[in-house]
């Protein structure tokens, strides 16, 4: 069999897990527990929501509407077939396909931008700076972003992050370009162990031995990548995690 186109293979594999990325209900209680007050029915960006994991948690937590984006339609074809499933209507849950990077909103038009996992591909500081017009004045933002928690990690997980990542920053310098970017700081959370395995890594090995069972050879380079990821995290406990970092535009 002739080898998989490489996003195809990485993308079904991110249709068969629960999450696409680091993250739980409980971190994105954390999380929305930092900020003060929201409007009574606030209107919520979730930017990269992908199978809208953390969408679903935002209408719990509020009377609000949640404009889930996405630039995959796959993910928002899973989104909606689970609000259809548990009667959500786009009164609540509105999906749109969008690139994170140009926007069509109106200015202000948010009183929270809400991002897990998916602010890296822009940027950490570019993707705050060109989120903000969207956000009410004194309106908020929470992301989560994958950051260095010692200054001494390993080699190897050096050497990996410098390839996937290389402007992953540590919370001291995220804070920093927070302040740059327009945003006073609220709080941070850092994600627990627990949140990279319960549904993401766990399910993922288990989905990468079936599509190894599918496609073999074909899709063999895909997927040794990502369970090099695991095998890295899990060997190097506690130098990096996802962290959420919660704040307010200023004005």
């Amino acid at each position: 069999m002739n080898e998989l186109d490489p996003f195809k293979v990485f993308l079904e594999l991110q249709l068969g897990l629960p999450r696409n990325g680091p993250g739980s209900r409980a971190s994105t209680e954390a999380a929305f527990a930092m900020l003060p007050a929201l409007p009574e029915k606030p209107e919520i960006a979730d930017l990269g929501c992908g199978q809208g994991a953390s969408a679903f948690e935002l209408i719990r937590l509020t009377d609000g509407r949640v404009t889930a984006i996405d630039l995959f339609e796959s993910f928002l074809d899973k989104l909606k077939a689970r609000a259809e499933k548990e009667g959500v209507s786009e009164a609540r849950l509105l999906p749109v396909r969008g690139d994170m990077e140009a926007l069509s909103f109106d200015n202000e038009s948010f009183d929270l931008i809400w991002s897990e996992g998916a602010i890296y591909l822009l940027g950490f500081e570019h993707g705050l700076e060109s989120w903000r017009r969207f956000v009410k004045p004194g309106g908020f933002v929470a992301v989560s972003e994958c950051t260095w928690l010692t200054a001494t990690p390993s080699q190897a997980a050096r050497d990996f992050w410098d390839a996937a990542y290389p402007a992953m920053g540590t919370i001291a310098s995220n804070c920093e370009a927070i302040a740059r970017a327009g945003y006073e700081l609220i709080g941070t959370h850092v994600l627990p162990p627990e949140d990279w395995w319960a549904e993401y890594y766990t399910p993922m090995r288990q989905r990468i031995a079936e599509m190894r069972e599918t496609y073999g050879e074909a899709a063999k380079e895909v997927l040794a990548n990502e369970e090099a990821e695991i095998a890295l995290f899990e060997s190097n406990p506690g130098q990096y995690s996802y962290v959420f970092y919660v704040m307010r535009r200023t004005d």
